[in-house]
């Protein structure tokens, strides 16, 4: 720096610093000066640095006594020190430090040292962006080299809780399709829906109750205020639906409020109709009435005004022309399983009768009707089959089992106040699969272990989930815990409690209450290691709402509370 003409003012105040203490510059090159390159590249790398191989010691230092422990790059050490012309074309020792030369480039050799190649993965991968595993190893390959480093770079990445938290997945949905029977005449099973227009009509409706028969594909729409309660929608199924057509062995709905009410339940229970309510947030498993809803939609188009406000008096219209017309799946109108006869249209009237018709109620009726219904199975058969081969040549099975760890979509869950949903993670976990439930047609789903503070339907579907890719091969890797709010960790839950016996004062009198301590588990922690006991005041200071529910749902009627 001295022999610079001009000197900035940057320049003379180093200079000054510099001057301070008692040392010889020794010049190294930049290609063996790997370990003070990576320093130069992050601030809190030292802070790494510190925890790791503590104040005394550095990373030079590390790696000369790793290199002792190490075989194979001892010997590669040893052959050199006896100047051995074969080892010394791609090998070079260089202030105690072992370089491979190769292309040009020499690499600095990395003993088996769990922590220090952990370190360099860290400085590769988590400090240059969470790039995938073709960048990482090119980043690897730049400036490190050891004898498995590449499997080690490809598995670091794979089980990195933040690239698998904050990336989406690229390959196939999981979860085979597996449609539900197919019922064996009209009338056994329904689907159900709630399809909300968005507009309200001039009459106050703005929503759709959609029932469809599995069998037949025959379907009622009903026009509803958004404001409907359950008591009101058990009445118009009863209206709409029982009394013409008798009670379905099996109804078929997604989660809403209204199909999940204690009402609702007691009213199918009494007449003895089979709930089968699909995975929270995942229409496709009740496919029969979302196809409903988008040919309503798409009708609908066609004959309302463009105010939009006379739809619900279209809605008579548009049931009349679907249940007319011939449907895809069962090669008939679904007036003519229904109702076992096809009305005529105004245009019947000038086209003579060219199938004479058996009366109701004869041997012959019946014979057609039944064989009518066979031939509806074997379309249905057929479509189903064709269904399954084009739905899953693009999905995966799912084999998860009861105690994997997976993360689950963020999309599932319940949106913070103030947050982007496209700056969130795509994914929330690693949470436990708790039991495979249901019998939904679009594969499986699973209970997860969802912290108490997330309130939502703990049963997602396969497709809604993805595996956790955990190692013990890197113990030395730091914290990959999002980072919180306020930089206060936060209790995600209680999950044990214990008595802790009080002394006795002296002198008579009844022995104090035992103290309360609960076992908590902190958000984002997945180990259970981390959990930590706390006195029941302790957490009563800063989460009495989270006290206040593990009494409730786990302690009621157990023990009295002791006294704060």
């Amino acid at each position: 720096m001295r022999t610079q003409p001009v000197l900035s003012d940057a320049l003379k105040r180093w200079i000054e610093v510099i001057e301070q203490f008692d040392f010889d510059p020794q010049y190294l090159k930049g290609e063996y000066n790997k370990v003070a390159d990576a320093l130069s590249r992050r601030p809190d790398f030292s802070g790494a640095l510190i925890t790791k191989f503590e104040l005394s010691d550095d990373v030079t230092r590390s790696l000369v006594e790793a290199y002792r422990e190490d075989r194979f790059m001892s010997e590669i050490i040893r052959r050199l020190e006896r100047k051995d012309k074969q080892t010394s074309t791609e090998f070079e020792m260089v202030n105690g430090l072992l370089f491979l030369e190769k292309e040009g480039n020499k690499r600095l050799c990395v003993p088996t040292s769990e922590s220090l190649r952990s370190l360099f993965l860290e400085e590769c991968h988590d400090a240059t962006g969470h790039f995938g595993f073709k960048k990482t190893t090119a980043n690897l390959l730049q400036r490190f080299w050891w004898p498995t480093m590449t499997k080690d770079a490809k598995l670091y990445v794979e089980t990195c809780q933040v690239c698998q938290r904050d990336k989406p997945r690229t390959q196939a949905p999981l979860g085979l399709l597996k449609p539900l029977p197919i019922p064996e005449r009209p009338g056994e099973s329904l689907s159900m829906d709630f399809m909300d227009t968005l507009v309200t009509s001039k009459s106050g409706m703005r929503q759709t109750f959609v029932i469809v028969d599995r069998f037949s594909k025959f379907a009622r729409l009903v026009a509803m205020p958004e404001t409907a309660k359950t008591e009101y929608v058990i009445k118009l199924f009863k209206e709409n639906w029982v009394r013409d057509f008798g009670l379905p062995k099996s109804i078929v709905s997604d989660r809403d409020v209204r199909f999940t009410s204690e009402l609702w339940k007691a009213a199918a229970a009494e007449q003895g109709t089979q709930l089968q309510m699909t995975s929270g947030n995942h229409p496709k498993a009740n496919g029969q009435a979302e196809q409903m809803n988008r040919a309503v939609q798409h009708l609908l188009r066609h004959y309302i005004k463009p105010n939009q406000v006379d739809w619900d008096e279209k809605l008579a219209l548009v049931a009349s022309l679907y249940n007319n017309v011939v449907h895809s799946a069962t090669g008939v109108s679904p007036n003519s399983l229904q109702l076992t006869f096809k009305p005529r249209l105004p245009l019947d009237f000038l086209l003579p009768n060219n199938q004479p018709s058996a009366a109701p109620g004869t041997l012959d009726f019946a014979y057609r009707y039944e064989q009518k219904m066979q031939e509806a199975v074997e379309h249905m058969q057929k479509a189903q089959a064709a269904m399954i081969e084009t739905e899953n040549r693009h999905r995966r099975p799912s084999t998860f089992q009861v105690g994997d760890r997976v993360y689950v979509k963020s999309s599932e869950l319940g949106q913070e106040f103030g947050i982007s949903r496209k700056l969130m993670p795509q994914y929330f976990g690693p949470c436990e699969v708790l039991d495979i439930v249901g019998t939904d047609p679009d594969g499986p789903s699973y209970a997860i272990r969802i912290p108490g503070h997330l309130r939502t339907y703990p049963v997602f579907h396969a497709s809604k989930l993805a595996p956790s890719k955990e190692t013990d091969q890197f113990p030395s890797r730091r914290s990959m815990l999002p980072p919180t709010m306020d930089g206060v960790v936060d209790i995600d839950d209680i999950i044990d409690h214990r008595e802790m016996p009080v002394q006795k004062p002296p002198g008579r009198g009844r022995p104090p209450m035992p103290k309360l301590q609960f076992r908590v588990h902190f958000r984002h922690h997945t180990d259970p290691k981390e959990d930590r006991w706390f006195t029941r005041e302790e957490l009563m200071q800063t989460t009495p709402q989270i006290v206040a529910r593990y009494e409730r749902d786990v302690l009621k009627g157990k023990r009295q509370m002791a006294a704060d």
